[in-house]
């Protein structure tokens, strides 16, 4: 399996794996630096766009790290059983499970099999954060209200701003507190879940500052 990944001693291997339409290939764009229509990008899509594990070195010259986009399991054409033996994750560095709304079965899975890798670390990632936020935002104001708008006034745009960091510590501390409670129920240690947005990522991996940034930098 190592040979069919090119695995290469010195360099660190990380696999992104979740569920179809997670974000993977987003992830593995944005900690590369690249934008979605960066020629050397990994494809993006809703559904799932990758069939077979996809190596992607980082375009840094002096980078040793090396990402790789694994299939979703829970689709059609990767069953959960036996999905981390099949996907050869044991060869791994390093594994990002990354989420969405919910946390699937398969997620469990292969956190578990990874503490008992204990060569492999394991972080677990939150994506679309900022869209989600967003959402809370739109519902807890007022049904309709469009935060895209351009002639928002400023008392609307100053409560907009008040609502939405009142609803990203809410975001955060339900997210932290519902995966615990997941890590708990499946006997499985704690971890800390890194809660991410692709935009923020991509801009943190530039160095340039974000307003919405949340643990983009730690992770």
């Amino acid at each position: 399996m190592k040979a069919q990944y090119h695995y290469s001693p010195g360099f660190i291997h990380i696999a992104v794996i979740g569920s179809a339409g997670a974000g993977k290939s987003s992830v593995i764009n944005a900690v590369r630096g690249l934008s979605r229509n960066d020629r050397m990008a990994a494809p993006t899509g809703i559904v799932e766009c990758t069939d077979a594990v996809t190596r992607y070195p980082d375009p840094c010259s002096n980078s040793r790290m090396i990402w790789y986009d694994v299939p979703g399991a829970g689709t059609p054409n990767v069953s959960d059983w036996q999905y981390f033996n099949d996907m050869g994750l044991y060869i791994f560095d390093c594994i990002i499970v990354l989420t969405d709304n919910r946390v699937l079965e398969s997620d469990f899975a292969i956190l578990r099999a990874c503490e008992q890798f204990r060569n492999i670390e394991a972080f677990i990632v939150r994506s679309k954060s900022d869209q989600h936020i967003n959402n809370m935002v739109c519902k807890k104001m007022l049904q309709g209200f469009d935060l895209y708008d351009p002639n928002m006034d400023a008392e609307t745009r100053s409560l907009f701003l008040k609502t939405k960091s009142e609803e990203q510590k809410r975001f955060i501390d339900e997210t932290s507190q519902n995966m615990q409670m997941h890590l708990e129920r499946e006997n499985l240690l704690p971890k800390k879940i890194y809660i991410v947005c692709m935009d923020v990522m991509l801009a943190t991996v530039h160095k340039i500052r974000s307003p919405k940034v949340i643990d983009e930098a730690d992770l």
